[in-house]
């Protein structure tokens, strides 16, 4: 297999996992490696966390703050995965039998626009047809007529939902990697990228 085109990937050991952990939870400030992230999306045994960041010397703004009965808080007992991520790199983290393991995938400028091996972004819908609550603290409560809910990190209002519709939007980069005896391509890694509102 060729490298992957467009992205540098990095692994993260423990110490690297617990201190943007910590930077996340607001007990650690910021290092260098810390610029670069406007989203946050974490897995925990009991519920999903959104969180934003609008300046890095600044703590970052979570789901939990805005809706505490919903969305737990971030801690190494809870947590099972985490993303930050924006334009150009993604920090994704994940519970070990250990410990937390992670690795930084970071934007290459240098991809070939023709090769059949570039990035390719993908747009994907988010849960959420109605606005159940908010917003609050920049966070909205969505949900679904089935019962399902997260609290985005978006401002929303009820006209953003008229008629049914579905305007949340997750946007996902893919790597390719490409089979030097086959040709054949495969994706070797995905990343987030943006969570906005379509607007029609």
């Amino acid at each position: 297999m060729n490298a992957i085109q467009g992205c540098s990937i990095e692994p993260l050991n423990e110490e690297a996992c617990r201190s943007l952990i910590e930077w996340v939870a607001g007990s650690a400030r910021p290092d260098q490696a810390s610029v670069g992230f406007k989203w946050l999306l974490a897995h925990c045994h009991d519920g999903v966390t959104w969180g934003r960041i609008d300046d890095p010397k600044q703590p970052w703004l979570l789901s939990s703050k805005a809706f505490p009965d919903l969305c737990p808080e971030l801690s190494d007992s809870n947590l099972l995965q985490i993303r930050l991520f924006g334009d150009e790199k993604e920090a994704m983290i994940w519970r070990t039998e250990t410990g937390f393991s992670g690795r930084m995938a970071v934007d290459k400028k240098e991809a070939d626009a023709g090769s059949p091996t570039r990035p390719d972004d993908e747009i994907r819908i988010l849960l959420g047809n109605r606005l159940l609550d908010g917003p609050k603290e920049g966070f909205t409560l969505v949900g679904t007529a089935g019962g399902a809910q997260h609290a985005v990190p978006l401002q929303c209002t009820a006209k953003d939902f008229e008629h049914g519709t579905w305007p949340l939007r997750l946007k996902v980069r893919h790597y390719f990697q490409q089979d030097q005896n086959t040709g054949a391509l495969r994706v070797a890694l995905s990343r987030l990228i943006d969570v906005f509102k379509e607007v029609r």
